[in-house]
């Protein structure tokens, strides 16, 4: 009886250690075949290329380019899903760029911006918007209509006044205003409008309040 008790104790351990070993190996395939999937998704580099086949492309960068102005072609890549136009030489972005309906996640930064691009605020499917590294003053109250935005990226600008809008944002999660002159009573009205979002912000300084 004790014998067979044994065997049944141990029976049920092997029948554990083979259930976890298939919930592993499950796991693991399904972990392998999205790696895969990210890793089998073009990033064209190439605006000249990209639009030879303007179905296929929804991953765009095209950094140092040199670019004054928005690239008028890129409208023509209606499933674009990501772009990037960081450090280049842009100031303004047209209206147009509405049409990129799909849109989810712009970076522009390291460009020429002293106002926040006020026709991105018509980018209902955006989620990811990164401004770093220019020199944008106010933030509009436009800035409401992004009510899809989870990541807003302000890092080193020089912004002295954000639109109470900004609260509307229900969807954002993170904010970045480092390296940013704001004192203690800006800091504290940006976190109080932005209750549910994480606020990274540099030090506060001891400059003029509003």
């Amino acid at each position: 009886m004790y014998a067979s008790k044994k065997n049944s104790i141990f029976n049920s351990i092997m029948k554990y250690l083979i259930n976890i070993g298939g919930l592993i190996f499950f796991l693991a395939v399904i972990l392998s075949f999205s790696l895969n999937s990210v890793s089998d998704i073009k990033v064209y580099k190439n605006l000249k290329e990209a639009l030879q086949n303007p179905d296929e492309v929804t991953h765009l960068k095209l950094v140092r380019k040199k670019y004054r102005e928005f690239p008028l072609e890129i409208l023509k890549l209606k499933n674009l899903t990501h772009l990037d136009l960081s450090k280049n030489r842009m100031d303004s972005i047209p209206n147009l760029i509405k049409s990129l309906v799909n849109l989810e996640e712009l970076k522009i930064k390291s460009n020429n911006f002293t106002q926040f691009p006020e026709a991105l605020c018509q980018l209902s499917s955006l989620k990811k918007l990164s401004l770093a590294e220019n020199s944008i003053e106010n933030i509009p109250n436009g800035i409401s209509e992004m009510r899809n935005l989870v990541e807003l990226d302000l890092y080193r600008n020089s912004v002295s006044s954000i639109s109470s809008e900004i609260k509307n944002l229900y969807s954002l999660k993170r904010l970045d205003l480092r390296m940013i002159e704001l004192n203690d009573e800006k800091q504290e009205r940006i976190r109080a409008l932005l209750p549910n979002t994480k606020v990274l912000l540099t030090e506060p300084c001891n400059c003029a309040t509003y």
